[in-house]
Protein backbone atom coordinates (compact mmCIF):
# COMPACT_ATOMS: atom_id res chain seq x y z
CA UNK A 1 0.00 0.00 0.00
CA UNK A 2 1.57 3.38 -0.99
CA UNK A 3 2.51 5.72 1.85
CA UNK A 4 0.41 8.48 0.26
CA UNK A 5 -2.74 6.74 1.47
CA UNK A 6 -3.49 7.58 5.12
CA UNK A 7 -6.33 5.04 5.38
CA UNK A 8 -6.73 1.36 4.52
CA UNK A 9 -9.51 -1.18 4.24
CA UNK A 10 -9.32 -5.01 4.17
CA UNK A 11 -11.67 -5.98 1.36
CA UNK A 12 -12.24 -9.50 -0.06
CA UNK A 13 -8.81 -10.62 1.10
CA UNK A 14 -6.96 -7.52 -0.16
CA UNK A 15 -5.65 -4.53 1.77
CA UNK A 16 -6.72 -1.41 -0.10
CA UNK A 17 -5.21 1.99 0.67
CA UNK A 18 -7.27 5.16 0.16
CA UNK A 19 -7.53 8.83 0.99
CA UNK A 20 -10.44 11.29 1.22
CA UNK A 21 -9.89 14.85 -0.06
CA UNK A 22 -11.61 18.05 -0.95
CA UNK A 23 -11.22 19.07 -4.58
CA UNK A 24 -11.81 22.71 -5.59
CA UNK A 25 -15.03 24.11 -4.19
CA UNK A 26 -16.78 20.71 -3.84
CA UNK A 27 -18.66 20.59 -0.52
CA UNK A 28 -18.15 16.83 -0.08
CA UNK A 29 -15.09 14.62 0.24
CA UNK A 30 -13.79 12.51 -2.66
CA UNK A 31 -12.42 8.97 -2.06
CA UNK A 32 -9.21 8.20 -3.95
CA UNK A 33 -7.97 4.61 -4.37
CA UNK A 34 -6.70 2.10 -6.93
CA UNK A 35 -9.14 -0.29 -8.60
CA UNK A 36 -8.60 -4.09 -8.72
CA UNK A 37 -7.21 -3.73 -12.26
CA UNK A 38 -4.78 -0.93 -11.33
CA UNK A 39 -6.73 2.17 -12.36
CA UNK A 40 -6.70 5.27 -10.12
CA UNK A 41 -10.28 6.02 -9.12
CA UNK A 42 -12.06 9.00 -7.58
CA UNK A 43 -15.51 8.52 -6.08
CA UNK A 44 -17.72 11.09 -4.40
CA UNK A 45 -18.57 10.05 -0.81
CA UNK A 46 -21.41 12.60 -0.61
CA UNK A 47 -20.24 13.34 2.92
CA UNK A 48 -19.20 16.86 4.06
CA UNK A 49 -17.47 15.62 7.24
CA UNK A 50 -14.20 13.71 7.31
CA UNK A 51 -15.16 10.85 9.66
CA UNK A 52 -18.34 10.05 7.75
CA UNK A 53 -16.46 10.36 4.44
CA UNK A 54 -13.89 7.74 5.54
CA UNK A 55 -16.66 5.24 6.36
CA UNK A 56 -18.47 6.00 3.11
CA UNK A 57 -15.21 5.41 1.22
CA UNK A 58 -14.95 1.94 2.77
CA UNK A 59 -18.41 1.07 1.45
CA UNK A 60 -17.51 2.36 -2.01
CA UNK A 61 -14.34 0.22 -2.02
CA UNK A 62 -16.34 -2.84 -0.99
CA UNK A 63 -18.58 -2.42 -4.03
CA UNK A 64 -15.65 -1.87 -6.41
CA UNK A 65 -13.83 -4.98 -5.17
CA UNK A 66 -16.89 -7.23 -4.98
CA UNK A 67 -16.80 -10.28 -7.33
CA UNK A 68 -18.64 -9.75 -10.62
CA UNK A 69 -22.30 -10.73 -10.50
CA UNK A 70 -21.90 -13.31 -13.24
CA UNK A 71 -19.29 -15.12 -11.14
CA UNK A 72 -20.46 -14.80 -7.53
CA UNK A 73 -23.93 -15.90 -6.59
CA UNK A 74 -25.46 -16.16 -10.05
CA UNK A 75 -24.33 -19.57 -11.31
CA UNK A 76 -27.17 -22.08 -11.59
CA UNK A 77 -26.68 -25.71 -10.60
CA UNK A 78 -26.24 -26.75 -14.23
CA UNK A 79 -23.72 -23.98 -14.88
CA UNK A 80 -21.81 -24.84 -11.70
CA UNK A 81 -21.67 -28.53 -12.67
CA UNK A 82 -20.33 -27.78 -16.14
CA UNK A 83 -17.69 -25.39 -14.84
CA UNK A 84 -16.68 -27.86 -12.14
CA UNK A 85 -16.36 -30.74 -14.62
CA UNK A 86 -14.21 -28.62 -16.92
CA UNK A 87 -11.99 -27.42 -14.09
CA UNK A 88 -11.50 -30.85 -12.55
CA UNK A 89 -10.60 -32.27 -15.96
CA UNK A 90 -7.89 -29.63 -16.42
CA UNK A 91 -6.61 -29.92 -12.84
CA UNK A 92 -5.52 -33.52 -13.26
CA UNK A 93 -8.14 -35.07 -10.98
CA UNK A 94 -9.23 -38.62 -11.69
CA UNK A 95 -12.64 -39.62 -12.94
CA UNK A 96 -13.51 -41.12 -9.55
CA UNK A 97 -13.01 -37.73 -7.89
CA UNK A 98 -15.25 -36.02 -10.42
CA UNK A 99 -17.92 -38.70 -9.95
CA UNK A 100 -17.81 -38.27 -6.18
CA UNK A 101 -18.31 -34.49 -6.35
CA UNK A 102 -21.14 -34.89 -8.85
CA UNK A 103 -22.80 -37.36 -6.49
CA UNK A 104 -22.60 -34.81 -3.66
CA UNK A 105 -24.19 -32.14 -5.84
CA UNK A 106 -27.03 -34.50 -6.82
CA UNK A 107 -27.77 -35.20 -3.17
CA UNK A 108 -28.01 -31.48 -2.39
CA UNK A 109 -30.07 -30.71 -5.49
CA UNK A 110 -32.67 -33.30 -4.48
CA UNK A 111 -33.48 -31.05 -1.53
CA UNK A 112 -32.63 -27.60 -2.93
CA UNK A 113 -33.31 -27.66 -6.65
CA UNK A 114 -33.70 -23.92 -7.21
CA UNK A 115 -30.89 -21.45 -7.70
CA UNK A 116 -27.35 -22.73 -7.41
CA UNK A 117 -24.53 -23.38 -4.93
CA UNK A 118 -24.55 -19.78 -3.69
CA UNK A 119 -28.18 -20.11 -2.60
CA UNK A 120 -27.30 -22.71 0.05
CA UNK A 121 -27.04 -20.92 3.41
CA UNK A 122 -25.55 -22.33 6.64
CA UNK A 123 -29.08 -22.87 7.95
CA UNK A 124 -30.05 -24.75 4.79
CA UNK A 125 -26.91 -26.87 5.05
CA UNK A 126 -27.78 -27.86 8.61
CA UNK A 127 -31.38 -28.61 7.57
CA UNK A 128 -30.06 -30.80 4.73
CA UNK A 129 -28.05 -32.83 7.24
CA UNK A 130 -31.14 -33.42 9.38
CA UNK A 131 -33.28 -34.32 6.38
CA UNK A 132 -30.87 -36.81 4.82
CA UNK A 133 -30.49 -38.60 8.15
CA UNK A 134 -34.24 -39.27 8.13
CA UNK A 135 -34.54 -40.58 4.55
CA UNK A 136 -34.00 -44.36 4.06
CA UNK A 137 -31.62 -45.38 1.28
CA UNK A 138 -31.97 -48.04 -1.41
CA UNK A 139 -31.77 -50.78 1.20
CA UNK A 140 -34.67 -49.27 3.15
CA UNK A 141 -32.33 -48.32 5.99
CA UNK A 142 -31.48 -44.93 7.45
CA UNK A 143 -27.96 -43.74 6.60
CA UNK A 144 -25.37 -44.21 9.31
CA UNK A 145 -23.85 -41.31 11.22
CA UNK A 146 -20.46 -42.18 9.72
CA UNK A 147 -21.87 -41.94 6.18
CA UNK A 148 -23.53 -38.55 6.80
CA UNK A 149 -20.41 -37.19 8.50
CA UNK A 150 -18.41 -38.20 5.42
CA UNK A 151 -20.87 -36.40 3.13
CA UNK A 152 -20.62 -33.21 5.16
CA UNK A 153 -16.83 -33.33 4.99
CA UNK A 154 -16.96 -33.86 1.24
CA UNK A 155 -19.43 -31.02 0.70
CA UNK A 156 -17.34 -28.64 2.79
CA UNK A 157 -14.26 -29.50 0.71
CA UNK A 158 -16.22 -29.07 -2.54
CA UNK A 159 -17.56 -25.64 -1.59
CA UNK A 160 -14.32 -24.38 -0.05
CA UNK A 161 -11.71 -25.57 -2.55
CA UNK A 162 -13.63 -25.53 -5.82
CA UNK A 163 -16.76 -23.36 -5.66
CA UNK A 164 -15.22 -20.67 -3.44
CA UNK A 165 -11.45 -20.55 -3.90
CA UNK A 166 -11.03 -21.85 -7.44
CA UNK A 167 -14.17 -21.15 -9.49
CA UNK A 168 -15.26 -18.20 -7.33
CA UNK A 169 -18.96 -18.84 -7.85
CA UNK A 170 -19.73 -18.55 -4.12
CA UNK A 171 -18.39 -16.18 -1.47
CA UNK A 172 -18.81 -18.42 1.59
CA UNK A 173 -18.76 -22.08 2.62
CA UNK A 174 -22.10 -22.93 4.30
CA UNK A 175 -20.90 -26.42 5.32
CA UNK A 176 -17.83 -25.46 7.33
CA UNK A 177 -19.71 -25.00 10.62
CA UNK A 178 -22.30 -27.76 10.15
CA UNK A 179 -21.89 -30.14 13.07
CA UNK A 180 -21.65 -33.75 11.85
CA UNK A 181 -23.70 -36.33 13.72
CA UNK A 182 -22.01 -38.00 16.66
CA UNK A 183 -20.89 -41.53 15.86
CA UNK A 184 -19.33 -44.29 17.92
CA UNK A 185 -15.91 -45.45 16.84
CA UNK A 186 -16.27 -48.61 14.80
CA UNK A 187 -13.79 -51.45 15.26
CA UNK A 188 -11.67 -52.26 12.23
CA UNK A 189 -12.87 -55.44 10.51
CA UNK A 190 -10.41 -57.23 8.27
CA UNK A 191 -10.56 -60.41 6.23
CA UNK A 192 -9.50 -63.14 8.65
CA UNK A 193 -8.87 -66.75 7.62
CA UNK A 194 -12.13 -67.78 9.30
CA UNK A 195 -14.04 -65.31 7.09
CA UNK A 196 -12.10 -65.91 3.86
CA UNK A 197 -12.14 -69.72 3.79
CA UNK A 198 -15.96 -70.07 3.59
CA UNK A 199 -15.94 -67.47 0.82
CA UNK A 200 -13.33 -69.40 -1.15
CA UNK A 201 -15.40 -72.58 -0.68
CA UNK A 202 -18.43 -70.74 -2.08
CA UNK A 203 -16.35 -69.60 -5.06
CA UNK A 204 -15.26 -73.19 -5.75
CA UNK A 205 -18.87 -74.35 -5.60
CA UNK A 206 -19.95 -71.58 -7.95
CA UNK A 207 -17.10 -71.62 -10.49
CA UNK A 208 -15.46 -75.00 -10.06
CA UNK A 209 -11.66 -75.08 -10.27
CA UNK A 210 -11.37 -71.72 -12.03
CA UNK A 211 -8.26 -70.15 -10.36
CA UNK A 212 -8.86 -66.48 -11.15
CA UNK A 213 -10.94 -65.30 -8.14
CA UNK A 214 -8.55 -66.67 -5.55
CA UNK A 215 -5.48 -65.47 -7.46
CA UNK A 216 -6.96 -61.98 -7.80
CA UNK A 217 -7.90 -61.71 -4.12
CA UNK A 218 -4.63 -63.22 -2.92
CA UNK A 219 -2.83 -60.50 -4.87
CA UNK A 220 -5.04 -57.86 -3.30
CA UNK A 221 -4.49 -59.18 0.22
CA UNK A 222 -0.71 -59.35 -0.28
CA UNK A 223 -0.21 -55.94 -1.91
CA UNK A 224 -2.83 -54.10 0.16
CA UNK A 225 -3.84 -52.10 -2.93
CA UNK A 226 -7.21 -50.57 -3.68
CA UNK A 227 -9.59 -52.55 -5.87
CA UNK A 228 -9.56 -50.19 -8.86
CA UNK A 229 -5.75 -49.94 -8.74
CA UNK A 230 -5.55 -53.72 -9.01
CA UNK A 231 -8.14 -53.95 -11.81
CA UNK A 232 -6.25 -51.36 -13.88
CA UNK A 233 -2.88 -53.11 -13.97
CA UNK A 234 -1.31 -53.80 -17.34
CA UNK A 235 0.85 -56.80 -18.14
CA UNK A 236 4.03 -54.71 -18.46
CA UNK A 237 3.61 -53.68 -14.83
CA UNK A 238 4.47 -57.22 -13.79
CA UNK A 239 8.23 -57.39 -14.19
CA UNK A 240 11.44 -58.42 -12.44
CA UNK A 241 9.58 -60.19 -9.67
CA UNK A 242 7.49 -57.13 -8.80
CA UNK A 243 4.14 -55.47 -9.38
CA UNK A 244 4.69 -51.84 -10.32
CA UNK A 245 1.84 -49.44 -9.55
CA UNK A 246 2.47 -46.28 -11.57
CA UNK A 247 1.74 -42.82 -10.09
CA UNK A 248 -1.32 -42.35 -12.30
CA UNK A 249 -2.93 -45.40 -10.65
CA UNK A 250 -2.29 -44.81 -6.97
CA UNK A 251 -4.29 -42.39 -4.86
CA UNK A 252 -1.14 -40.87 -3.40
CA UNK A 253 0.29 -40.36 -6.93
CA UNK A 254 3.52 -42.16 -6.03
CA UNK A 255 4.97 -45.20 -7.73
CA UNK A 256 4.84 -48.43 -5.72
CA UNK A 257 7.13 -51.31 -6.65
CA UNK A 258 6.02 -54.34 -4.64
CA UNK A 259 8.25 -57.44 -4.54
CA UNK A 260 6.19 -60.62 -4.90
CA UNK A 261 6.76 -64.13 -3.57
CA UNK A 262 8.14 -66.38 -6.29
CA UNK A 263 5.02 -68.55 -6.47
CA UNK A 264 2.67 -65.54 -6.70
CA UNK A 265 4.79 -63.89 -9.39
CA UNK A 266 4.86 -67.14 -11.40
CA UNK A 267 1.08 -67.54 -11.14
CA UNK A 268 0.49 -63.96 -12.29
CA UNK A 269 3.03 -64.28 -15.09
CA UNK A 270 1.27 -67.40 -16.35
CA UNK A 271 -2.15 -65.74 -16.15
CA UNK A 272 -1.41 -62.28 -17.63
CA UNK A 273 -2.87 -61.21 -20.95
CA UNK A 274 -1.28 -59.49 -23.89
CA UNK A 275 -2.20 -55.98 -22.73
CA UNK A 276 -3.97 -56.16 -19.38
CA UNK A 277 -2.85 -58.25 -16.43
CA UNK A 278 -6.33 -59.67 -15.83
CA UNK A 279 -7.83 -59.74 -19.33
CA UNK A 280 -7.74 -63.56 -19.48
CA UNK A 281 -10.37 -63.74 -16.76
CA UNK A 282 -13.00 -63.34 -19.49
CA UNK A 283 -12.40 -66.63 -21.37
CA UNK A 284 -11.96 -68.36 -18.00
CA UNK A 285 -15.27 -66.98 -16.77
CA UNK A 286 -16.99 -68.07 -19.95
CA UNK A 287 -15.64 -71.61 -19.61
CA UNK A 288 -16.67 -71.79 -15.95
CA UNK A 289 -20.19 -70.63 -16.75
CA UNK A 290 -20.56 -73.05 -19.65
CA UNK A 291 -19.45 -75.91 -17.44
CA UNK A 292 -22.33 -75.02 -15.09
CA UNK A 293 -24.68 -74.78 -18.12
CA UNK A 294 -25.31 -71.11 -17.37
CA UNK A 295 -26.05 -68.64 -20.24
CA UNK A 296 -23.08 -66.71 -21.60
CA UNK A 297 -24.64 -64.87 -24.54
CA UNK A 298 -24.58 -61.52 -22.70
CA UNK A 299 -20.95 -61.85 -21.61
CA UNK A 300 -18.85 -59.07 -23.15
CA UNK A 301 -15.51 -60.31 -24.47
CA UNK A 302 -13.75 -56.94 -24.44
CA UNK A 303 -11.78 -56.31 -21.24
CA UNK A 304 -12.42 -53.17 -19.20
CA UNK A 305 -10.91 -52.39 -15.76
CA UNK A 306 -14.17 -50.72 -14.73
CA UNK A 307 -16.20 -53.76 -15.78
CA UNK A 308 -13.88 -56.06 -13.81
CA UNK A 309 -14.27 -53.77 -10.80
CA UNK A 310 -18.07 -54.04 -10.92
CA UNK A 311 -17.90 -57.80 -11.51
CA UNK A 312 -15.81 -58.33 -8.37
CA UNK A 313 -18.05 -56.06 -6.29
CA UNK A 314 -21.14 -57.89 -7.56
CA UNK A 315 -19.53 -61.20 -6.64
CA UNK A 316 -19.16 -60.09 -3.02
CA UNK A 317 -22.70 -58.71 -2.97
CA UNK A 318 -24.02 -62.08 -4.18
CA UNK A 319 -22.11 -63.86 -1.42
CA UNK A 320 -23.48 -61.56 1.28
CA UNK A 321 -26.99 -62.02 -0.08
CA UNK A 322 -26.64 -65.81 -0.17
CA UNK A 323 -25.16 -66.03 3.34
CA UNK A 324 -26.75 -63.37 5.50
CA UNK A 325 -25.92 -65.35 8.62
CA UNK A 326 -22.17 -65.17 7.98
CA UNK A 327 -19.87 -62.26 8.87
CA UNK A 328 -19.86 -59.49 6.28
CA UNK A 329 -16.98 -59.68 3.81
CA UNK A 330 -16.05 -56.83 1.45
CA UNK A 331 -13.21 -56.31 -1.00
CA UNK A 332 -11.81 -53.49 1.14
CA UNK A 333 -11.35 -55.91 4.04
CA UNK A 334 -8.56 -57.58 2.04
CA UNK A 335 -6.68 -54.27 2.07
CA UNK A 336 -7.21 -54.04 5.82
CA UNK A 337 -5.92 -57.61 6.13
CA UNK A 338 -2.57 -56.57 4.62
CA UNK A 339 -2.23 -53.60 6.97
CA UNK A 340 -3.24 -55.61 10.04
CA UNK A 341 -0.87 -58.49 9.29
CA UNK A 342 1.98 -55.99 8.99
CA UNK A 343 1.05 -54.54 12.41
CA UNK A 344 0.82 -58.00 13.97
CA UNK A 345 4.24 -58.84 12.53
CA UNK A 346 5.70 -55.88 14.42
CA UNK A 347 6.34 -53.64 11.42
CA UNK A 348 6.66 -49.96 12.37
CA UNK A 349 3.43 -48.21 11.24
CA UNK A 350 5.45 -45.42 9.66
CA UNK A 351 7.34 -47.90 7.50
CA UNK A 352 4.15 -49.81 6.70
CA UNK A 353 2.49 -46.54 5.63
CA UNK A 354 5.27 -45.98 3.11
CA UNK A 355 5.12 -49.55 1.82
CA UNK A 356 1.34 -49.51 1.35
CA UNK A 357 1.06 -45.92 0.14
CA UNK A 358 -1.10 -44.61 2.97
CA UNK A 359 -0.97 -41.84 5.57
CA UNK A 360 0.19 -43.31 8.89
CA UNK A 361 -2.70 -41.77 10.88
CA UNK A 362 -5.22 -43.12 8.38
CA UNK A 363 -3.52 -46.51 8.50
CA UNK A 364 -3.79 -46.80 12.28
CA UNK A 365 -7.28 -45.34 12.50
CA UNK A 366 -9.05 -47.14 9.67
CA UNK A 367 -6.99 -50.11 8.49
CA UNK A 368 -5.33 -51.81 11.43
CA UNK A 369 -7.29 -54.11 13.73
CA UNK A 370 -5.99 -53.75 17.25
CA UNK A 371 -7.12 -55.60 20.36
CA UNK A 372 -7.37 -52.47 22.48
CA UNK A 373 -8.24 -54.41 25.63
CA UNK A 374 -5.08 -56.47 25.27
CA UNK A 375 -3.05 -53.29 24.77
CA UNK A 376 -4.70 -51.76 27.87
CA UNK A 377 -3.90 -54.86 29.93
CA UNK A 378 -0.27 -54.82 28.76
CA UNK A 379 0.19 -51.14 29.61
CA UNK A 380 -1.22 -51.49 33.12
CA UNK A 381 0.75 -54.68 33.68
CA UNK A 382 3.93 -52.70 33.00
CA UNK A 383 2.80 -49.88 35.31
CA UNK A 384 1.86 -52.27 38.09
CA UNK A 385 5.14 -54.10 37.71
CA UNK A 386 7.14 -50.94 38.13
CA UNK A 387 5.06 -49.80 41.10
CA UNK A 388 5.54 -53.16 42.82
CA UNK A 389 9.27 -53.02 42.14
CA UNK A 390 9.45 -49.51 43.62
CA UNK A 391 7.48 -50.57 46.70
CA UNK A 392 9.94 -53.37 47.40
Amino acid sequence: MPRAYPHSHLCHGRLVGFSVKHFGNEPTYIACFVSPDGRRLKRDTNQPRLAQAVEAARIIIEKEYAPPEDQAGKATWDEAVERLKTRLATSGNRGSTISYYLKLIRLVRKVYSRGGPANVSPGMAAAWRDKIMMVPGRRKKLPSAHYVAGLIGGLSALWQKWFMEDLKIVTANPWQDVEPPKADKLPVKYATDDVINPFYAWLAERFGQWPFPQLFLSTKAYTGCRLMDLCSLKSVQLRAGRLVFSPDLTKGRKERRIPLPADLFAALDAFKGETWLWQNYLPGLKAALEEKAWPVHQLKEEFSPQRLYYWVETLFADYRKAHKDRPVLTTHMFRKRAFTLAWQAGVDPRRAAIAYGCNVDTLMRHYVYMDEQAVTDDVFAVINGRQNAAAQ
